[in-house]
């Protein structure tokens, strides 16, 4: 089963990403309700994306968040811990729709070795062009080591899943390989991903689909020479230095 490992967003509108809540919206000339407690979470965590999308996490406080919400710092308390574990549900928010997209456009029985990359990269960009506030939560440095025990957990569930996923090809295709060196693989992958997004985020300009190319250049001349067998040989480079 593939899984993004998760426990119990920055500048720019267009990556804001939204916890639907039923209770938006009521008519105007119908008395306000009470929210259930699911209603007002969502409502509290939609407050808090749009706050740390604009000010980041260093900068924000509980009061903050409070005031986007229009409720008391003491009722957001009933429902979080802390600003950390607020930060932390929006991350894991967002690595579960990621980590659905990548699964569903790669994870394809039917579909080829060049195609899983295909899928996976144009998958991982159009995220971070429609939620680049979201996709900031898993690069940003943050002093708090919580936050950033969780970000390093989410990537090290990306890399798994890639693994997975890497691990549906044929085993001629993968011949030579055991779960450890594809893993190795998998981080190679995922780390160029990530670099290559926050390229993209710092050029908000360019395509979606120029950036999944330009990662399918890049890696797929390579993936697909080991598929067809080839191999690096180091032995001879060994053999001098000892």
């Amino acid at each position: 089963m593939i899984r993004i490992a998760a426990r119990r967003s920055r500048h720019g509108t267009r990556g804001s990403q939204r916890i639907t809540s039923q209770a938006e919206n009521p008519a105007t000339d119908q008395p306000r309700r009470r929210l259930s407690a699911e209603q007002r979470r969502a409502s509290i965590l939609n407050a808090a994306n749009e706050v740390f999308g604009d000010r980041g996490y260093e900068h924000v406080r509980i009061d903050d968040i409070a005031t986007a919400a229009g409720i008391s710092k003491a009722l957001i308390y009933e429902h979080f811990r802390s600003k950390s574990e607020l930060y932390i549900e929006l991350m894991n928010h967002a690595a579960a729709e990621l980590g659905t997209s990548l699964v569903t456009a790669a994870g394809s029985p039917d579909v080829s070795g060049s195609g899983r990359l295909e899928g996976a990269a144009f998958a991982m960009f159009d995220f971070v062009d429609k939620r680049s506030d979201s996709f900031h939560m898993f690069v940003r440095d943050v002093t708090d080591p919580e936050i950033g025990a969780q970000q390093d957990a989410l990537r090290n569930g990306f890399v798994s899943a890639m693994a997975d996923i890497m691990e549906l090809e044929p085993l001629e295709k993968r011949e030579g390989f055991d779960r450890v060196q594809t893993e190795q693989l998998a981080e190679m992958v995922v780390a160029g991903a990530y670099a290559l997004a926050e390229w993209a985020l710092r050029n908000p300009a360019t395509d979606r689909r120029e950036l999944a190319a330009m990662m399918c250049n890049f890696m797929w001349l390579g993936l697909g020479r080991l598929q067809d067998g080839e191999r690096w040989d180091f032995s001879a480079r060994s053999e001098e230095g000892d």
